[in-house]
Formats: structure tokens, C-alpha cells, sequence
């Protein structure tokens, strides 16, 4: 997989090269269930996306599961999400389609995507 575009813009002001970075990366974390080769190998599960900060569309996802489908799965339903839908359509989606042993992990690191994200916006906010 590529890394994320850093959405990288420069320009010039006062003469100085200014830049600004419209990609964010944020993560979600979650204790994953015992005795699963999941958590033998990664004790936590994390849920890593790189989004689009003008328009709150996941860009690229990964997640720390032991298979390559499971992580190109769940990257896949990401991809293309908007996070200022919130986690409900996701978590559908997700609750209906993926049925492996680190669901309940994998639906607690998506809310904290989230709820990252909303701690993001708000700030992004109060500076404008």
C-alpha cells in the first residue's frame, strides 16, 4: 500500500514559503480478544486512517490483523467513507459484513477514530 499523500500545498507570503498539509493521520486503538493469533501477535488492535482534513473522506486505512484479506477487507469499507457521516453507517456496514474474532476490537478503534476526529474538528473550529 502507498503512503498517504500528505496533501502538501506551498506558496509564497511576506517572502517566506509557506505550507500546509490538508492530510491527517489519526489511529484508534482496542484491546483484542484472548487467546485469538491476533492478539498472540499484536496484543492491541489499531485502526489507522489518512484523511482528506477539507473534506473528512478517508483516503487510505490500515488495521493490525493478522491476515492480508482482514486488512484489505476493512480497508476496503473505509476507503471512501466521509467521517463527517459519523461512525453509525460504518459500523453497519462493518457489523454486517466482517465476522472475525476481533469485530467487537475493530468496532471500539473505528468509535475512536471518531472521536478523535470530532476532538480535531472542534479545534479546527475554535482557530477559525
Amino acid at each position: 500500500m502507498a503512503a498517504c499523500d500528505t496533501g502538501l500545498f506551498l506558496w509564497e507570503k511576506e517572502g517566506f514559503i509557506m505550507q500546509e498539509r490538508n492530510n491527517i493521520l489519526i489511529s484508534g486503538y482496542a484491546k483484542l480478544p484472548a487467546n485469538t493469533t491476533a492478539e498472540a501477535v499484536y496484543n492491541m488492535l489499531a485502526v489507522v486512517v489518512c484523511f482528506d482534513k477539507r473534506s473528512g473522506i478517508i483516503q487510505q486505512a490500515e488495521v493490525t490483523v493478522v491476515t492480508g484479506l482482514a486488512r484489505d477487507f476493512v480497508a476496503d469499507l473505509m476507503i471512501g467513507y466521509n467521517l463527517n457521516d459519523g461512525p453509525d453507517a460504518l459500523i453497519e456496514l462493518f457489523d454486517s459484513t466482517y465476522y472475525g474474532h476481533a469485530k467487537r476490537a475493530m468496532e471500539t478503534a473505528i468509535r475512536t477514530v471518531f472521536a478523535k476526529y470530532n476532538d480535531l474538528h472542534f479545534q479546527d473550529q475554535i482557530r477559525n
